[in-house]
């Protein structure tokens, strides 16, 4: 695709052809036949509609392919450019990468994102630009005489201790090497529930009176808790003995998949920046990559079928962004190759694909529990590490087949592989720190039609989510979610297990001797076939009552119920066949009820998904209970162990599960009974469960002191890139620069946090790391903080705590949120001069209120393959606030008759833009002028952008050419509102959550810096009876670098005097009569108001301008910050 600078050019030695070919018209019938067309009605079956669809049809196979194909060579030219060493801006990559789910979202999962497969560092920094060749041989120069420095000390004998900057190597050992050097009963049936009403009503039909039922025997009777527990079997055997089989082709009944396709603020600077995910969900290992799980009340409230967005997730990478069109799944055997597009795995197959519910469970679920009695290797996961959804794909045995691989080994003539395990290998397209995932399962389990090891390529009936293996994963019913592989690409058959880090250091049952990863005994054992683990074992866990669930005492009443409920699973599609529950530390049992999914039976005897099950007590019981605890029974009879077993990486927790009550009394409310479960998922401590005294000593020596010297929070930001990375834990400085090559959770999880003052590092770093990982930390440290940064780091997250709490639902249904990004759609695009452009946006459906603030800022987010491109605007329209639940709002003042300046569509720059939108982009330019100014009343809003084009020397500005090359229809991410400073009107001002009043305003604004000041000018200004005065220095190179000096004008014009702007520029050309040169002291004081009680100064621009002449000038002026002199 030809970029500005390839525009073609007429040759007058090229010669002015015209050459047509002949084509016959439209045949009479067809000319007869053709509809009536209407204006507006372009959606008829079978025709291009305005958004280049044809309605009522599917696309063209072979159009779709020629796109595919047109697509992948765009692609493989640009490679082609950057293998070559050409320079390539971000116009040139993205007119070259076309992505498909605009006009083909079929295919693709809710909340699917555009991201620009490249990053902003290696545009702007790393491509040999003539820019960055300058720079970095200064600083070649620059280290050279730091060098020539140090040596001179050396040899002068200062140069004992390190310098400034120089890397020392700190001493480490083993692990193994490391941990060495520091070596009255009541009878228990009787707490049933009985629903009277029910008993007396079976007690007549059956003849008996009184509750109690004859058995047979004259002298036997059952009591009402005996026979309530007798019905209860009685109706579960009946269950049981009905349920029905899965043929694998219903459909889920789960459909409620996805409530928000926002994108959390916790992902903008990952890779995973473009991935929506539920903001419920607990993130149990940071912020990346993404491990998480749902609180547990959740889970169980979403049924039998968990929703997608529920369900936990657990990645030891960035999620690989595979696009359906491109990826390509290797079936490999015998030196042979099936390589096997989306399209042809989902068309092929269509006999062989099953949609069956499946239990998938984490090795990891529960851990925590052990981490307390001694940190693991592992993430403190909760209970909700399950769940269940309906999987649907085709069965590998029959992919496999058609590759030509055998349906059996043992039966085969060659002496060398009758007899020999073989073995069906996974990799996925996902890269973690340790390599690529890979894991292997016996061949003969996948070729048994009956254990259905499916290529799950749908989840509840909709693509998979990325976050799910998008989009392909292999699903294995009654396996740990580790052997289930996502985004896998590649499937061979091996005569041993797999050797991959994954398979042989991760899910792995150690003995609890084991107390290392390294070390001979560790060795041994990772490679020994027996401490895999394939098969997920048998689990409970109680649901309800809730963690900090509360009864109040005054409510219980005799004969009153409680409904204990929770669920229970076993692998290898075993029978959950009886769950038990103690009231009494498990001395008694009572049996409980179980809930299947609809038709739970795959060939007669596997059970893939969950129970839910559930006991009604007697309330009083519940109350003088010692505590809640559940087991559960498999077909084999086997039982959960009353006590958890420690081992190295946390794996296969499965002890009785405990809930504990204790009696609380809060004010005004009297006593209650509280309910505890063991742990809380993630750092928070709200368990009944609490470290062990080896966990403790572990902990304070974490504690353990830190080098003298102080760090401020300035000092500290400075250092936030892959070259110079710092970490603040627990208010102690570390670099961790030379930590980011290896470790194990990957480089972003530490960039995430480089150079960020806040309490999520240390709370983030304690949740998920051992001991050996706090002994590595120490060695990476530099000293500690100020205090004055320590108190900012306290009172930061006591705000964010807030905030979060008291974020009311008003401010939910406003477009903008504060800590998730939502996507607007690009529908206008005007050209204002030749390098501005006013961009309109459309906000989400049921959401057309903006919500920001006057003189509030909203962030722009562009998807880039390490992590969000983001910058920061204000809108030029919406210009006042949107009315209030009653109609109240700002009325347009009738002398201010302030309108849009109508401008021509810009098409020249964006050739790469179908044709047929051009009508629709046409309809939607004379729309977006004529709409009103009041948020809320046409649901969009306008940005006006400076393009800083590339040039020769330098790739240009990031954002505003991706914009500017932005097809129609595309999506960028909007979040907010940012900025301290709110302008209600008639003078009064919010400035950090105080309430200020001024009556005249000052504001210094220099470049792109003008549109928070236009904001509030035109707010006064449109606002009647606001008398606010205002008076503005705009500083600007040239006068085509002012941005809205139209609207600027017109203000200015219509105020009568109520403002005044004086523009200043440092490069005027002959005509300009304004101010010339740069802004200095005398410019501000002759045209700005000067210092005073009801006076304000506020500033936006550039850090020269601001920082190195405005500021200095009005605080020797007399403006005092933080009360008369605030930024923007």
């Amino acid at each position: 695709m030809a970029t500005e600078s390839e525009k073609p050019t007429m040759s007058h030695s090229t010669p002015w052809e015209v050459r047509v070919q002949d084509r016959p018209g439209s045949s009479v019938e067809e000319v007869n036949r053709e509809p009536d067309w209407e204006a507006n009605h372009s959606h008829r079956i079978g025709f291009v509609n305005r958004d280049d669809r044809r309605p009522g049809l599917t696309h063209p196979r072979e159009e779709y392919a020629e796109e595919i194909e047109e697509a992948r060579k765009q692609l493989e030219e640009m490679r082609s450019k950057v293998d070559m060493g050409e320079l390539v801006n971000f116009r040139d990559i993205i007119q070259s990468q076309r992505d498909f789910h605009i006009k083909y979202p079929e295919e693709r999962p809710l909340g699917w994102r555009y991201v620009l497969n490249t990053t902003e560092d290696w545009v702007k920094n790393k491509e040999q630009w003539p820019a960055n060749m300058q720079q970095h041989q200064k600083q070649e120069q620059d280290l050279a005489k730091t060098k020539t420095k140090q040596q001179d000390k050396r040899e002068t004998g200062g140069g004992k201790c390190p310098q400034a900057g120089q890397a020392v190597l700190r001493e480490s050992m083993p692990e193994f090497e490391w941990r060495a050097d520091n070596n009255l009963k009541e009878k228990h049936q009787e707490a049933r529930h009985i629903d009277r009403a029910t008993s007396e009503s079976r007690g007549k039909e059956r003849g008996h009176e009184g509750g109690k039922e004859q058995t047979g025997s004259p002298n036997v009777h059952f009591t009402p808790q005996e026979l309530s527990l007798l019905h209860s079997l009685e109706h579960e055997k009946d269950v049981v003995s009905q349920l029905k089989q899965n043929d694998g082709k219903g459909k889920s009944p789960q459909t409620h998949n996805r409530s928000s396709i926002a994108i959390d603020e916790q992902d903008q600077y990952t890779p995973d920046n473009w991935l929506p995910r539920c903001p419920d969900l607990i993130r149990i290992g940071g912020k990346h990559p993404m491990n998480a799980e749902p609180p547990l009340s959740r889970l169980f409230d979403g049924g039998l079928i968990t929703p997608n967005e529920l369900h936990y997730v657990r990645n030891h990478g960035p999620v690989p962004r595979l696009m359906w069109e491109f990826h390509k799944l290797d079936i490999e055997y015998g030196g042979r190759k099936l390589s096997l597009s989306m399209n042809e795995l989902k068309n092929r197959y269509r006999e062989s694909v099953i949609n069956i519910p499946i239990t998938m469970a984490c090795t990891g679920n529960r851990r925590k529990e052990l981490n307390l009695i001694r940190k693991s290797k592992g993430l403190n996961n909760g209970a909700a590490t399950v769940g269940t959804a309906y999987w649907k794909g085709p069965l590998l045995r029959d992919v496999l087949i058609s590759a030509g691989v055998p349906k059996a080994f043992a039966r085969r003539k060659n002496l060398k592989t009758r007899g020999m395990r073989h073995w069906v290998n996974f990799a996925g397209a996902d890269m973690p720190s340790e390599g690529p995932y890979e894991t292997s399962i016996p061949f003969d389990y996948v070729m048994d039609p009956a254990n259905d090891v499916i290529l799950a390529m749908e989840m509840n009936d909709l693509p998979l989510p990325a976050d799910y293996g998008y989009p392909v994963r292999v699903m294995i019913p009654g396996y740990i979610g580790g052997r289930c592989v996502k985004w896998l690409r590649r499937v061979w058959i091996s005569s041993e297990e797999n050797k991959s880090y994954y398979h042989t250091w991760d899910n792995r049952l150690m003995p609890s001797f084991v107390t290392e990863k390294d070390g001979r005994f560790a060795e041994a054992l990772f490679h020994n076939p027996s401490t895999a683990c394939y098969e997920n074992n048998l689990n409970s866990v109680i649901a309800k009552p809730a963690q900090g669930e509360t009864l109040a005492l005054s409510d219980i009443k005799s004969g009153k119920s409680y409904r204990i409920a929770g669920f229970a699973y076993d692998g290898g599609g075993r029978e959950v066949q009886r769950v038990e529950v103690s009231l009494d530390g498990g001395e008694n049992w009572l049996h409980a009820t179980r809930e299947f999914p609809n038709s739970p039976l795959r060939h007669g005897n596997k059970f893939w998904a969950w129970i839910h099950w559930h006991l009604d007590v007697d309330i009083s019981h519940l109350v003088r209970a010692k505590s809640i605890t559940v087991r559960a029974f498999n077909a084999s009879k086997t039982t959960q162990p009353e006590k958890p077993t420690w081992n190295l990486l946390g794996m296969m927790n499965n002890s009785w599960y405990i809930v504990k009550p204790e009696i609380i009394t809060s004010v005004g409310q009297g006593p209650a009974i509280s309910f505890r479960h063991p742990t809380e998922a993630g750092p928070t401590a709200g368990g009944w469960m609490k470290p062990s005294m080896e966990v403790l000593m572990q902990e304070a020596k974490h504690q353990g002191g830190a080098p003298e010297k102080q760090f401020t929070r300035g000092e500290i930001e400075k250092h936030n890139k892959y070259e110079d990375c710092w970490l603040v834990i627990d208010n102690k400085v570390y670099d961790a620069t030379s930590v980011l090559n290896w470790h194990p959770g990957g480089r972003a999880a530490i960039l995430a946090h480089a150079g960020k003052c806040h309490q999520e590092t240390t709370n983030e770093f304690v949740s998920i790391h051992d001991d050996l990982a706090w002994k590595k930390l120490h060695e990476c440290i530099l000293g500690r903080v100020t205090d004055k940064t320590a108190k900012f780091i306290r009172e930061s997250a006591e705000a964010a705590a807030k905030e979060e709490a008291e974020q009311s639902q008003d401010q939910k249904n406003l477009a903008l949120q504060r800590r998730r990004w939502v996507p607007v759609k690009l529908i206008n695009r005007r050209q204002v001069s030749p390098d501005t452009n006013t961009y309109t946006f459309r906000l989400p459906e049921g959401k057309a209120v903006l919500g920001l603030g006057t003189c509030q800022h909203l962030q722009i987010g562009f998807h880039l393959r390490d992590k969000m491109l983001i910058r920061q605007y204000t809108p030029t329209r919406p210009l006042l606030p949107a009315q209030d639940s009653q109609g109240h709002g700002d009325e347009f003042s009738e002398k201010h008759d302030h309108k849009p300046p109508k401008h021509h569509v810009h098409t020249g720059a964006h050739r790469h833009q179908d044709k047929q939108r051009a009508s629709r982009q046409s309809e939607v330019t004379e729309e977006a002028t004529n709409c009103s100014l009041m948020d809320g009343q046409s649901g969009t809003f306008d940005l006006t952008v400076k393009t800083y084009f590339p040039s020769p020397s330098q790739p240009g500005g990031a954002l505003s050419n991706i914009l500017d090359c932005l097809p129609l229809g595309s999506e960028v991410e909007i979040r907010g509102p940012t900025g301290d400073i709110i302008y209600h009107g008639n003078g009064h001002f919010s400035i950090e959550g105080r309430d200020r009043h001024f009556s005249r305003v000052s504001l210094v604004l220099g470049g792109s810096g003008i549109t928070p000041g236009y904001a509030l000018m035109a707010r006064i200004l449109m606002t009647p009876g606001d008398r606010t005065e205002i008076r503005v220095v705009d500083a600007n190179r040239t006068e085509q670098d002012i941005l809205l000096k139209q609207e600027l004008d017109n203000l200015e014009k219509k105020s009568g005097g109520q403002m005044k702007i004086c523009h200043v520029l440092s490069q005027a050309g002959e005509s300009w009569e304004g101010e010339r040169g740069k802004v200095d002291a005398g410019m501000l004081k002759r045209s700005l108001f000067k210092p005073a009680r009801d006076n304000v100064a506020l500033l936006c621009g550039p850090p020269g301008l601001i920082q190195g002449v405005v500021l200095p000038a009005l605080i020797g002026w007399g403006y005092i910050e933080d009360q008369s002199l605030f930024g923007f």
